[in-house]
């Protein structure tokens, strides 16, 4: 039961977690999918669900068409997409589960029963999901050797080996059955629940460096804020556009790194036009850079004249995370300083938040 409940966690964590992605692409779409189809297949199988729903062939349905989402996930992911073979077959399978179930009069709620109704219904079941599950791992493994060395690699072999255990467990329960010996109900439920957590966990690793990729630049822009919105108070015509919503940028790496490179952006632009009200030395450290940028923004709001030269900010670079990491430490040293220069222009709304 513990086994059961840490499996469930896992699939609805991971079908929450990545809710997000819906917004990015197909593929994302349809891995959320079969995600999603695969925590409801294993909800329908306790207990409480079944007599709450009063239908226990519900849960067999569920693990069928769980699995053809499995395959089209993999569809997706490869470009070969689905062939109308496969929709057939599928169809075909529901069907005949149904009607098996009807002529045994409920096969879920009589599982000890030996009639011909139920052994075809089982077998018809569990050989469905074998041959799909056998089909997806073919692809998994040819997939994988093309795939880039590391995780993205590792991730799509760990999927192959869950799904082939997956299929190990559709073969204990059938071939028992066809056999006329007693059922593995046991080795094959934690064949099928192991499996379950190999597929789930190949297919979160790769996303696990992308989602802390996300979170990095997503640090990254809250350290950059205090020194953004001086900038963005002080000159709002260096805003670019609007922003969206952070939680929609959180969906992917791409639009996380748009926001942030827009961000180092807008506060570079707005140092260049503080450029003329700098005096003193080039700043060195970024507590001093802090302090000639607050300093420059209090000469301006007071009104005085820009002057003719300036010694200008520390050279960065060459790279953009270069950028990142150096105004990052001068908006902390910013902040930390409690500068509050006068602002002589409103804040634009269009600006938003940072978060």
């Amino acid at each position: 039961m513990i086994f059961d409940v840490v499996l469930l966690v896992v699939l609805w964590g991971a079908t929450v977690a990545r809710l997000p992605t819906l917004l990015r692409d197909g593929r994302q779409r349809a891995m959320w999918a079969s995600l999603f189809a695969g925590a409801l297949a294993e909800t329908s199988t306790f207990p409480a669900v079944t007599r709450a729903t009063g239908w226990p062939i519900l849960a067999h349905l569920l693990a069928a068409v769980s699995t053809f989402v499995l395959l089209r996930f993999l569809a997706v992911l490869t470009g070969r997409g689905i062939r109308r073979w496969q929709w057939a077959l599928t169809v075909a399978v529901l069907a005949a589960l149904l009607a098996l179930d009807s002529v045994a009069g409920g096969v879920g709620a009589r599982p000890d029963d030996r009639t011909a109704a139920e052994v075809a219904f089982w077998v018809v079941l569990e050989g469905y999901l074998a041959a799909v599950l056998t089909i997806g791992i073919v692809l998994f493994w040819s997939v994988a050797r093309e795939a880039p060395a590391g995780p993205p690699r590792l991730g799509l072999r760990v999927i192959a080996a869950g799904w082939a255990l997956i299929a190990l467990s559709a073969a204990a329960t059938a071939i028992p059955l066809v056999l006329g010996v007693d059922r593995l109900e046991t080795p094959a439920h934690y064949l099928q629940g192991a499996g379950v957590l190999l597929a789930v966990g190949g297919a979160l690793g790769p996303a696990g460096r992308r989602a802390r990729v996300v979170l990095a630049d997503y640090r990254s822009l809250l350290a950059l804020r205090p020194l953004w919105t001086a900038m963005r108070d002080a000159f709002p015509e260096v805003i670019l556009f609007s922003p969206r919503r952070a939680v929609v940028e959180m969906a992917g790496v791409d639009d996380v790194q748009l926001r942030l490179y827009r961000r180092v952006i807008e506060i570079r632009d707005g140092m260049l036009a503080l450029r003329p009200y700098l005096c003193g030395v080039l700043p060195d450290t970024p507590e001093a850079e802090a302090a000639a940028i607050a300093q420059a923004l209090r000469r301006r709001a007071s009104g005085v004249a820009p002057a003719g030269d300036s010694p200008g900010f520390a050279t960065v670079g060459p790279e953009m995370a270069d950028e990142v990491a150096w105004l990052s430490r001068v908006s902390r040293a910013y902040r930390r300083a409690k500068v509050t220069p006068v602002a002589v222009a409103p804040t634009p709304r269009p600006s938003g938040s940072a978060r």
